[in-house]
Order: C-alpha cells, then structure tokens, then sequence
C-alpha cells in the first residue's frame, strides 16, 4: 500500500512546512505528496528549494486564488495522483509518526478495505481527541485514505464549504457496503488545525 497525500496550499508557507515535515517523519518512508498551491505566494519557493532532490514530493502551481477552500487544488490532485491510495489534507494538519505504517497494517489485515480512517485530535477545541465516524461533520478530509480510482468516482462538491464531508458521505455509501471495506483504525493519527 502506497499513499499520496494530496496537499492544497495558499499563503502559508510555515504552516506547509510543518505539514511536509511530519509526513516526512513517518517510520515507513513509502509515501508521495503533492503540493498543488492554489496561485504563487512568497515563500513557497523556499519549500520547494528546500524539499529539492526528495523524489517523494511534487509541487504544482495553480492559476488561482479560487477561493473555494482549497477543493479546486484538491480536485486537481485527485485527478493526477499517482498511486493507488490518497490522502487528502490541508496545509495546516499534522500526522503522527506512525500514520502510514497503521494504515498500513490496517490494509494487510483487510485487503478488501476501500477506506481507512483514525481518530484525531482538534486545535479548535484545545486539542481534544475526537472519536470519529465516517460521515459528515465528524471526519476530517484529512484522517482517512481510499482508493483513488475510487475517489475519482465521487464528485467534489467545489462550491460548498463542506465539500468535503460530503464526499466522505458519498465515498462511504457507494463503496463501503460490504463488511471489511471500511476499516476504523482506534488511535488517534492525526491533528487537525
């Protein structure tokens, strides 16, 4: 199982770093990002110079800003990812060490598995863990993987700002009716800011 975290960006070149930095840290390092900005903003350059020669990581500028909560960009990494399973996540969000490697185990138990998700800790509420269901409004986009080909099958709602609890709703009713086609990983992996 190869994950791509799939990352919108605009004008937050900090909060971008720390987001590559903890997925760079994972303890399994087979994984991909692609950062998809949403228009040029200073500081974004120095990222890019600074990731240079790490293969795992792509960058693409967008002719923006959409002002769309970051779904165009997001969109846009859905239809040009490369591997089979994505993540989707903001520039701002941060991933425990071990969130590829439980994904992973999770995925080798249950090979049948079509959507995995943690449960995570929430900035906005002083970093309260959260236990989470897949449905709207208590998932983030960014504390599950699914199959890309999968998730290419869902449309994005872009001109909502819920868009993308939404596609969780949708993803999860049309390919995880079976048992072992979604699977909850116990632990919280994952921090939403």
């Amino acid at each position: 199982m190869k994950i791509e975290f799939i990352i919108p960006t605009y004008n937050r070149p900090n909060e971008l770093m720390m987001t590559i930095s903890c997925i760079t840290s994972q303890i399994v390092p087979d994984f991909s990002i692609h950062v998809i900005a949403d228009a040029p903003y200073e500081g974004l350059d120095k990222i890019k110079n600074y990731f240079e020669g790490d293969d795992r990581i792509r960058f693409t500028t967008l002719n923006g800003p959409h002002n769309d909560w970051g779904h165009t960009p997001r969109i846009y990494g859905i239809e040009n990812a490369k591997e089979d399973w994505i993540v989707m996540t903001g520039d701002d969000n941060y991933y425990f060490p071990t969130f590829i490697a439980e994904c992973s185990r999770a995925y080798e138990m249950y090979p049948t598995a079509n959507f995995i998700f943690c449960n995570m800790y929430h900035n906005y509420s002083n970093y309260v863990y959260q236990e989470c269901k897949p449905q709207i409004g208590c998932i983030d986009i960014g504390a599950f993987t699914c199959r890309t080909e999968m998730a290419r099958k869902i449309p994005f709602k872009k001109e909502l700002h819920h868009a993308d609890g939404t596609f969780v709703e949708e993803y999860v009713s049309t390919f995880c009716k079976e048992t072992g086609t979604i699977l909850k990983i116990n632990n919280g992996l994952y921090v939403h800011n």
